[in-house]
């Protein structure tokens, strides 16, 4: 009886972690979440009245950049906030996924048009990097490499810019969607849209990939219909999304759940909830110091300081 009691407390007590208020999720436990947040410090809204935000980047000074897929209060296209908080629109081209390249470049993914563009910000002219693509997301190395995934084709493609070649560097992933580096670009994650892990891939010189492994475990739901269950399953896919990193080395992944954030080692260190127990599609770090936490959540992106600070793919090893 004395274990069934126990086993009992520990269960209310995980539910607890797992499943309660913004605070608990903050505060509950974890230590390496404790000392990411900052007491006292919550969400607030960044950018509102958008059809639906999506593509969240930072540029070298921290300035602010995501894409409203569908037409909102400025219409569709590219948008930057500066670190003043003034919103500009820059394009009236959306996408799904935006990132800066060594070369100073805006890429995105266009997934209707299935390309790969670059945007001049000074010129505001676009290239074109790659077509009869279908991209949903990317990012670009400092070596001017772009890795991007193709959800429905379970696959994740290579362009080297310079070259413009061209080629499928995985395939077999459920549904690969968001996709980072680490801080030396040595290491490639892609979060699973629809399966429970986040793939880890060694970056090669050639650009090629290797030593494929499931590297990060993220949490899922319980089943709904099993929640009367003393211990229920949980679902099989927490809907992993859009990701990021910071100069320390750890991942940020969004999901059904909220920012579940990874140390070095690939261990969940806990959950970063959004307000509300809103959906989200990305995240990233950007704004003063890249020490803000951004996360688009349909027609709102909302924004909280942390005790981080981002990696510049584009820098290389120097972050």
């Amino acid at each position: 009886m004395k274990s069934l009691l126990l086993s009992g407390w520990l269960l209310v007590v995980v539910g607890r972690i797992v499943t309660g208020s913004a605070v608990a999720q903050d505060l509950g436990g974890d230590m390496s979440l404790g000392k990411l947040l900052i007491g006292g410090k919550n969400w607030e809204v960044a950018v509102e009245g958008l059809g639906f935000a999506d593509g969240p980047c930072s540029d070298a000074e921290g300035n602010f950049y995501f894409s409203d897929m569908r037409k909102g209060a400025d219409g569709p296209g590219i948008f930057q906030v500066a670190l003043d908080g003034s919103r500009t629109k820059l394009f009236s081209e959306a996408a799904s996924g935006l990132m800066f390249g060594p070369d100073g470049r805006l890429y995105a993914c266009q997934g209707r048009d299935k390309r790969i563009v670059a945007f001049d910000l000074k010129s505001r002219k676009r290239s074109v990097i790659a077509t009869d693509v279908q991209p949903n997301d990317l990012v670009v190395s400092h070596r001017g490499h772009v890795y991007f995934t193709e959800t429905r084709a379970k696959q994740i493609r290579f362009v080297d810019i310079k070259s413009g070649a061209k080629r499928v560097v995985d395939v077999g992933i459920t549904a690969p969607n968001g996709i980072a580096l680490s801080t030396d670009g040595g290491t490639l994650a892609v979060s699973d849209f629809r399966g429970r892990h986040v793939w880890t891939f060694r970056v090669d010189e050639d650009g090629s990939l290797s030593a494929k492994a499931p590297y990060m475990t993220m949490r899922t739901k319980a089943d709904p219909a099993q929640l009367h269950l003393p211990l229920p399953a949980f679902m099989p896919s927490c809907r992993g999304d859009g990701m990021t990193s910071d100069l320390t080395g750890r991942w940020y992944v969004a999901t059904a759940l909220g920012v579940q954030f990874f140390d070095l080692q690939g261990r969940i260190s806990g959950v970063i909830p959004a307000p509300g127990g809103r959906g989200m599609t990305s995240v990233a770090l950007a704004g003063e110091g890249l020490s803000w936490l951004y996360i688009t959540c349909g027609d709102t992106i909302y924004r909280r300081r942390i005790k981080a600070m981002g990696a510049l793919y584009f820098n290389g090893p120097k972050g």
